[in-house]
């Protein structure tokens, strides 16, 4: 017994290492996500600024904008930050109280007749010890998976930012080939009006579709400059790191239809976010505990009482005990037990809010594989065939040029729905993978773009 108390006031007041603290994070994260922290926002190694600048100087695909973000995003490292406070809580715990001495005199005019000597120390902080101990310890274990937790909802932030960046510069590609085709087709009516081959509303209606395309042609670079602008905040990045470039093509659909059946039971059984409130739920019942055994022993002291007179020192043990009767921990025990039952609560609803996400996840998944398979293996292929059978027909001078010039805006058009569809299907995949994690991702972002009917459309002549 005695030698482990020794040991106990010997580990009093260590803080745990950065190893012991952040080892199994780094470690959890390589598992989960694939790519290691390389904390480069405080990192001394010099290496990590450098390959970052050489990942920004390639067109940026999905991995190398992970590993930027892992490498500096600032909300990230705040997070681990957190993880850092909480492990001092383990040290916190293993402090005593402070020695108290109490010394007492009695003069007289010959000078000191007596003096009094008490010397106690709290022992109930260390009768406490493994419980404030595990009290801690729970905290720890709670930051770290919100840490991971952290780590892993950035990763989808960061591609789905990826994925909104290279749709909206392959968007802009299609609505500057819509307002070519507009802007032709209004020059020929613009021709034709002049010979008196068409009537007025028919030029008034080119014209209309030529300024609707613009219109859309400016909200398209909009949106790609916002875009860009949404992954360089989750990126990190800022000043001359922001002028990277991405590949110019979404991936293609995978070859067969994503297989989700088990991603509800999978995200719950791997959810961060549970595993953090269950320990939190662990923290607050030790906290009960321990306001318990103060709510009738707030203080259990023991130590050496001394003094001394004429003939001499006289010594003996001293026990010192708190009596409460005013303070019966109250506040202490009934936080603790509030905080027990809202951890408990925010665990049952967030498993609720998990299951929910994970099936809206899976339909949104296979919903926008369905739909961008059927516009690639069908309606482009025949408005392709529109397109080529048109261009017969006006070469047979049976279709006018503004037919031929509908038919390729639809073909146009096609291909819009099909970049969105693509988008929303990544977006989607990217929350199913953050789920299958652990980690909850935020909502939207993956709704279909409002588009121009009037520019989709064909006029007839």
């Amino acid at each position: 017994m005695k030698s482990c108390v020794v040991a106990l006031i010997l580990a009093a007041g260590c803080v745990p290492s950065r190893t012991a603290v952040f080892g199994p994070v780094d470690r959890e994260i390589e598992r989960r996500v694939g790519v290691g922290a390389s904390w480069g926002a405080t990192s001394s190694d010099a290496r990590v600024p450098g390959a970052v600048r050489a990942l920004l100087e390639k067109p940026l695909d999905r991995d190398a904008a992970v590993r930027i973000a892992l490498a500096t995003n600032r909300r990230l490292q705040a997070q681990f930050d957190t993880l850092g406070i909480a492990a001092t809580e383990v040290a916190s715990a293993t402090v005593l109280a402070p020695l108290e001495v109490d010394i007492e005199t009695k003069v007289s005019n010959g000078g000191i007749d007596e003096v009094e000597l008490d010397v106690t120390q709290d022992i109930l902080d260390l009768i406490q010890m493994p419980q404030r101990r595990a009290v801690a310890r729970a905290g720890v274990d709670a930051a770290r998976a919100r840490a991971v937790a952290a780590t892993v909802k950035l990763v989808a932030s960061v591609e789905r930012a990826h994925v909104d960046v290279v749709a909206a510069h392959q968007e802009l590609e299609l609505r500057q080939s819509v307002f070519d085709a507009a802007s032709a087709s209004a020059e020929i009516a613009e021709r034709q009006r002049a010979a008196g081959n068409i009537a007025e509303v028919a030029l008034v209606r080119e014209r209309d579709q030529r300024e609707q395309a613009r219109i859309d042609l400016g909200r398209a670079q909009v949106d790609v400059e916002t875009a860009r602008e949404a992954l360089n905040e989750v990126l990190g990045l800022t000043g001359d790191a922001t002028r990277w470039s991405v590949g110019d093509r979404l991936a293609e659909l995978p070859a067969e239809q994503p297989v989700l059946d088990t991603l509800e039971s999978n995200a719950i059984a791997a959810s961060l976010d549970i595993a953090a409130l269950r320990a939190d739920a662990e923290a607050a019942a030790g906290r009960v505990g321990i306001a318990r055994v103060r709510a009738w022993l707030p203080e259990l002291g023991v130590g050496v009482a001394a003094d001394r007179d004429d003939e001499g020192w006289s010594a003996g043990p001293a026990i010192s005990i708190g009596i409460p009767l005013f303070n019966q921990q109250q506040g202490p025990r009934a936080r603790a037990n509030a905080e027990l039952q809202r951890a408990r609560n925010e665990a049952v609803a967030t498993a609720v809010e998990v299951r929910a996400r994970a099936r809206a996840v899976r339909q949104r998944v296979l919903g926008a594989y369905a739909e961008a398979r059927h516009l690639r293996d069908i309606v482009l292929p025949q408005r392709q065939r529109i397109v080529a059978e048109t261009l017969k027909q006006y070469n047979a001078m049976n279709a006018s040029s503004f037919e031929l010039l509908g038919t390729r805006r639809d073909l146009v058009d096609g291909g819009r729905q099909y970049i969105d569809a693509l988008r929303r299907f990544w977006i989607a995949s990217a929350e199913a993978r953050a789920l299958a994690r652990g980690a909850l991702p935020d909502p939207g972002g993956d709704q279909p773009r409002a588009t121009s009917s009037r520019s989709a459309n064909t006029e007839d002549h």
